[in-house]
């Protein structure tokens, strides 16, 4: 069994149909269950977890007519879990915990997108990067990707070093400090993702790194899959190069969940 547990629908009309899309295209690639994990910003019952100019115009979606589509398609017996990709914001971390025990998600997964107002990933802030300080960027992520660990609000935290999208890398040598991290992390029991996406990105090869990749193994911390696919084409796409990183790095088993609770898989 594999599964992919980042899929987005915003792309699309919020259908049954739609859904199918997503599910037959992981079924034509070995896939035996995918997973939904609309970004939280896109509903207006999450607005005040995170606001601002990029997220204001998106902000367009119920939370509660996305539950009931993905639990129709799951009454029908589709292979789908329910999950929600949140923001984390140290500053809101109360309304983060208040917004996620009002809904029955199958896993909850805590991204950094966001240091401040500086969205890193986004093309609008690329000049940003040529003005910044790459090592307390690098630094300044780390430790709020270690914050959300701590928090124990997530289930598993994707692409764990999304900061290194647009090749921006520090002028020193992080790599004790990235292990101080992931050992940190590894404290925390939450799941740490692997993802294909990676190589759809400018950076062009998979998150996390294989050296960050070897990290997560060493300190024993369970893994998710993910393409983080927002069209259904993308689903499960490059699975078979990750796959190969897992396997050589190491990997035995990854994380499936089923109402936030955990289920090893065997990696095949």
């Amino acid at each position: 069994m594999l599964a992919d547990y980042h899929l987005h629908l915003e792309n699309g009309p919020k259908e049954l149909e739609y859904v199918k899309k997503f599910l037959d295209q992981g079924k034509s690639l070995g896939l035996s269950e995918i997973g939904f994990s609309e970004h939280c910003y896109r509903f207006k019952e999450a607005k005040h977890l995170l606001d601002n100019f990029f997220t204001a115009p998106r902000n367009v979606d119920s939370v509660k007519e996305y539950l009931e589509l993905l639990n129709q398609a799951k009454s029908l017996g589709w292979p789908i879990k329910i999950g929600i990709e949140i923001d984390y914001v140290p500053e809101a971390e109360s309304a983060i915990r208040e917004f996620i025990s009002q809904y029955e998600f199958d896993y909850v997964l805590g991204s950094v997108h966001w240091l401040g107002d500086f969205g890193f990933d986004l093309k609008e802030h690329l000049p940003r990067w040529e003005t910044s300080d790459l090592d307390i960027i690098w630094h300044d992520y780390f430790n709020t990707l270690l914050k959300a660990a701590q928090s124990g609000l997530f289930d598993s935290l994707p692409h764990p070093d999304l900061i290194k999208i647009y090749g921006f890398y520090p002028k020193t040598d992080l790599n004790e400090f990235l292990e101080h991290i992931i050992k940190e992390i590894a404290k925390t029991g939450v799941a740490l993702e692997a993802s294909s996406a990676g190589w759809r990105k400018p950076i062009g090869e998979m998150y996390p790194s294989r050296f960050i990749l070897g990290l997560i193994k060493k300190y024993q911390i369970p893994i998710t899959l993910a393409s983080d696919a927002h069209f259904p084409e993308d689903v499960a796409k490059d699975f078979d190069k990750l796959l190969v990183n897992l396997k050589e790095t190491g990997f035995t088993e990854y994380l499936r969940f089923n109402k936030r609770q955990r289920i090893r898989e065997e990696l095949k």
